[in-house]
């Protein structure tokens, strides 16, 4: 039965080859990029299907000899369109297969291209089929016996390079319909014809379309040409031996980190205790951020009472008492913007103040580690940090809203509002009774009484007002002591966000020192898990290589 063989060699050359790859992320060294590539493309024509090409002249018998090979009949009787058709298992690649691809339920042809060509005397059909078989794995010429002189396909076989006659065999068919006498000399001289031809002797074998005679012998024989050492087998050498190149370079990089000195560790260790007493030295500026931040609360307040009178309004309106209920959650937000502009404008000019400290670290500790590490960590990644801090400020205006939620802010300020409805419904409705009023009259012809109405509406506006300015500076009294409740909140309630953010933004700076540290890590902490995984993966692909 055909089938694509050393299946079991070929994944492990893949299994081995992706090993090797990915010890290559493990060990991160640039110079082991351009190994890389050589091998995935090796692994590329690895996968590619392998491909039988069944040429000879037009009822020679190639369909049914490949119908014979593959074991299914229907093959012989599949009309020829276009100078080939390909016969598969699946479409295994990612493209879509081609249009003169037909798929077979055989799952043994899984991986292999059994490709049956139309006649080869046709000059139409000569160049396609030269190029099909100059990529083919395997090349079965059919000839019949009857023709031998005249088959077109010596000349193709005859322009084939060397080492792809190789995989070339010879199929004689119809010898049973010549006489006997006839035969025999055929098969004594046909090796000397091969030769003249061809300058060589392709294996040859005789066979019958019909009878299908011996056709196990023959399928064997495609079989062993398929696993020729210049085909498969090639392609596998070749991604062991690129693999083994690439593993000789890891060790000798695995053995160069085994020489680097412990010190390194402990040049790192002294900088991570320099940034530990810088961040001890932030630390005790904690209560000056949460007074600065709680005082915040105070100086929004002057903005958010203009705001507030501007928005409530100097006399009773009805447009004050459609927005009343839209007043608490205004109010709430405008304050806590003005709120988180004041901080995050401190917080922005101490961030600024902070990278500068850290610059000046950075460039004392450069000039360190060049000469301890040989390591070069650069210039200062300013925007790297200062990208980091912006989040953290952003994280900062979140957290400052927690006050204002236990403080249950929003609601309170909505009560106060909310309270202002009732008499403010009762002045606007006795406006509008008032002023119907003198609309009926005026048309009654009672322009005297109508005008008193006008009048009393007046009043009534006038006294809705005064209520209103007083009820206005009682809100804002308030809201000035819910704001004071804020600021005692925040006092007690913010130190810990404060905290936080100190020692995120300390911690920021001390991962801009994560590449040397992962470097000396890998060196010390996982060397040996490397030097042990390499082993391994060396001593797999030592095995794999077909004989």
């Amino acid at each position: 039965m055909l089938q694509r063989g050393y299946r079991k060699e070929e994944s492990l050359a893949r299994h081995g080859a992706g090993q090797v790859i990915e010890l290559c992320q493990d060990i991160d060294d640039a110079s082991l990029s351009e190994f890389i590539t050589p091998i995935e493309n090796a692994l590329k024509v690895l996968e590619k299907e392998r491909r039988v090409v069944f040429i000879g002249d037009s009822k020679s018998g190639k369909s049914s000899l490949l119908a014979g090979v593959a074991q299914y009949p229907t093959i012989a009787k599949a009309e020829m369109t276009g100078t080939y058709r390909s016969w598969r298992y699946r479409n295994n690649g990612a493209e879509p297969a081609p249009a003169n691809a037909t798929f077979i339920p055989l799952e043994n042809l899984e991986g292999l291209e059994l490709i049956d060509t139309a006649a080869a005397e046709d000059p139409a059909n000569k160049s396609t089929i030269q190029e099909l078989i100059k990529g083919a794995d395997a090349v079965v010429a059919v000839i019949d016996a009857r023709k031998i002189e005249t088959a077109a396909v010596w000349d193709m076989l005859a322009e084939l390079p060397q080492e792809s006659r190789n995989a070339a065999l010879i199929a004689v068919t119809h010898t049973d319909k010549l006489a006997a006498e006839d035969a025999l000399k055929l098969k004594d001289g046909l090796r000397d014809y091969c030769r003249k031809r061809l300058s060589s002797t392709p294996a040859l074998y005789f066979i019958s379309p019909t009878t299908m005679k011996g056709m196990e012998g023959f399928t064997q024989r495609v079989q062993e040409a398929l696993n020729a050492p210049q085909g498969l087998r090639a392609d596998i050498r070749k991604v062991i031996d690129l693999s083994n190149d690439l593993l000789n370079k890891q060790y000798h990089i695995l053995r160069a980190r085994e020489a680097v000195s412990q010190s390194d560790n402990g040049f790192l260790d002294g900088i991570d205790r320099e940034i530990d007493n810088f961040l001890s030295h932030q630390m005790t500026g904690i209560k000056n951020y949460t007074d600065a931040y709680a005082e915040a609360a105070l100086q929004a307040l002057p903005a958010t009472l203009t705001k507030l009178r501007k928005g409530f309004g100097l006399w009773l309106s009805p447009v004050t008492l459609v927005r009343l209920n839209l007043f608490g959650a205004g109010t709430e937000t405008y304050y806590y913007n003005m709120l988180c502009r004041e901080i995050l404008s401190r917080q922005e000019v101490s961030d600024s103040n902070f990278v500068q400290s850290c610059a000046g670290h950075w460039n004392h500790v450069r000039p360190r580690m060049k000469k301890a590490m040989e390591c070069e960590i650069g210039d200062f990644p300013e925007q790297s940090l200062g990208a980091e801090l912006d989040e953290l400020r952003t994280r900062l205006g979140r957290d400052l809203y927690k006050p204002f939620t236990q403080e249950k802010l929003r609601r309170k300020i909505s009560i106060i509002f909310n309270a202002c409805a009732k008499w403010m419904k009762l002045f606007i409705f006795l406006i509008c009774l008032c002023l119907i009023a003198a609309g009926v009259l005026g048309v009654l012809g009672m322009t005297t009484p109508a005008l008193w109405m006008v009048l009393s509406a007046g009043i009534v506006w006038v006294l809705g007002s005064i209520i209103h300015l007083a009820a206005g500076r009682r809100i804002r009294k308030e809201f000035v002591s819910l704001a004071k409740s804020l600021h005692e909140s925040m006092l007690n309630g913010i130190g810990e966000d404060v905290k936080t953010l100190l020692v995120s933004r300390v911690s920021a700076y001390r991962r801009l020192y994560t590449e040397p540290r992962r470097k000396v890590a890998r060196n010390d902490a996982m060397l040996k898990p490397l030097q042990q995984r390499h082993l391994n993966i060396t001593r797999q692909i030592g095995g794999i290589m077909p004989r």
